[in-house]
């Protein structure tokens, strides 16, 4: 099945959030690019200062409890004199510096004194796993600080070591946790640094949606103008309010638009001076066959010629009648009507084609679709045009069908037939004035629809299916 629509619909990007985003999108990368390089340069600086604080605190320490009768205690002498006079150095050390745990401990990782108590003599440090890279350092006589680790807790620590030598061999160590709260600078620093990096943002996208849509309004305007002129509206005269190039290119649009409705203004004249010159020939040749007919009388074969060129001349009173519906351009004058009564009409003046075609037609009304406000004359044009062709593509005991409902807030409006369908190279230009593929016609008739029922702010789409019909969808404001 083939649908095609008068009037293509889909996403139409917003100019100006294109331009926000392509301004936005790598102002926020680039902010957030230096924000972290900040942040990390902040980072490094202050763990290294850290690691050199905590090396300083291991070093005093050592001097402290570095001491041969250190490396005597056992397993045991928790309470000796000796290991809590050690403590308590390590203790006031720790609390002078504000360091989170000093401890001593042997080359096997076993531990010795430390200032809280937290490990027995001799107990193995279990963390000291983690830094056996450095402790290979410190034990062949430097100093070194512990990469930043966490704890289970997710808090944040750093160790600094410093090597205890007795007789010129190391046979100890210091060890200095630090805690996060050295890192607490850091942390502020880093929502400075976010808030300063959402206020420029912020301030980024508000001058940004400023200038877009600066930019973008008067292009608003030009397509809004564009779109008018493309619908035949060219009178309204599109206001140029820069002088740049958005200007300009408002003044050229403006001198295109009435360059092409003088153009069509004078196409309308041409055709409604050709379709007055044509139609007063036509009646007098009209009211003499008639004259004639009676003149005749009893002469069937001269009857019958005359039946043939009263119905050429009604054939060319249409195609006059339709050269001057679609030149002539005239307000719509809207009334309230019943579509059932405008259906019977329809009904009736297309009823010798009916019989003629020996094909019936069928009216459905939906009963909440009570009245109608449309043009009288226009729609009742377009739905005979309609019946018209449904009628000409239907076979011998086919059926047409029209059918009026409301739907999605608007009244949807079918006209059905059950012909051959619509070719596929025939389906783009069904809608274009003049354009048939009837020996006889102007092709006016769907170009006259389509006309119609642009200016009562509707659309018109059409489904085709080859041996199957074709039906013809009018959406109209309810």
């Amino acid at each position: 099945m083939t649908t095609k629509s008068d009037s293509p619909t889909g996403f139409r990007g917003r100019l100006w959030i294109k331009l926000l985003l392509a301004y936005v999108v790598p102002v926020a990368l680039i902010l957030a690019g230096i924000g972290y390089l900040a942040y990390r340069a902040a980072q490094v600086a202050m763990e290294n200062q850290l690691g050199d604080t905590l090396v300083s605190v291991a070093r005093t320490a050592v001097d402290l409890a570095g001491k041969p009768r250190s490396f005597r205690l056992e397993p045991g002498d928790e309470q000796s004199r000796v290991y809590t006079a050690m403590k308590e150095k390590l203790h006031n050390l720790q609390v002078a510096n504000q360091v989170e745990l000093i401890y001593l401990f042997d080359r096997n990782g076993r531990a010795l004194v430390d200032s809280q108590g937290v490990f027995a003599i001799g107990e193995p440090i279990m963390k000291l796993a983690a830094d056996t890279n450095e402790l290979k350092e410190v034990f062949g006589g430097e100093v070194r600080a512990s990469v930043l680790f966490s704890d289970d807790q997710n808090r944040l620590y750093k160790t600094g070591f410093a090597p205890v030598s007795l007789e010129g061999r190391v046979i100890a160590a210091v060890g200095v946790d630090g805690s996060a709260r050295f890192f607490g600078p850091l942390s502020s620093l880093g929502r400075i640094l976010l808030l300063v990096g959402v206020v420029a943002l912020l301030l980024v996208v508000a001058v940004t949606w400023f200038v877009s849509r600066l930019i973008t309004r008067p292009l608003d305007r030009l397509a809004q103008s564009a779109r008018r002129i493309g619908q035949g509206e060219l009178d309204r005269e599109i206001e140029v309010e820069t002088s740049d190039e958005i200007g300009v290119l408002a003044h050229t649009l403006n001198e295109t638009r009435k360059s092409i409705h003088e153009r069509d203004r004078q196409l309308q004249m041409m055709l409604s001076g050709i379709a007055h010159e044509v139609r007063n020939p036509l009646g007098g040749m009209a009211l003499f066959a008639g004259l004639l007919k009676e003149e005749l009388g009893d002469h069937p074969t001269g009857l019958k010629h005359l039946e043939k060129i009263s119905t050429e001349l009604d054939y060319l009173s249409r195609v006059v009648n339709d050269f001057l519906d679609f030149a002539r351009e005239r307000p719509l004058e809207m009334e309230a009507m019943d579509p059932r009564t405008e259906f019977e009409q329809v009904e009736h003046l297309s009823a010798s084609e009916l019989q003629q075609a020996q094909v019936r037609l069928k009216t459905e009304v939906a009963p909440e679709v009570q009245e109608v406000q449309w043009d009288r004359e226009r729609m009742r044009r377009a739905l005979l045009n309609l019946v018209r062709n449904a009628i000409q593509a239907s076979k011998a005991g086919g059926e047409v069908v029209i059918c009026l409902a409301k739907a999605g807030g608007q009244l949807v409006l079918e006209v059905s037939d059950q012909g051959c369908g619509i070719p596929d190279g025939k389906q783009e230009q069904i809608f274009e004035p003049f354009y048939t593929s009837r020996q006889q016609g102007t092709g006016l008739g769907l170009a006259l629809v389509k006309k119609i029922v642009d200016a009562h702010g509707g659309t018109i789409s059409f489904t085709t299916r080859a041996d199957e019909g074709t039906t013809f969808t009018l959406r109209l404001p309810a």
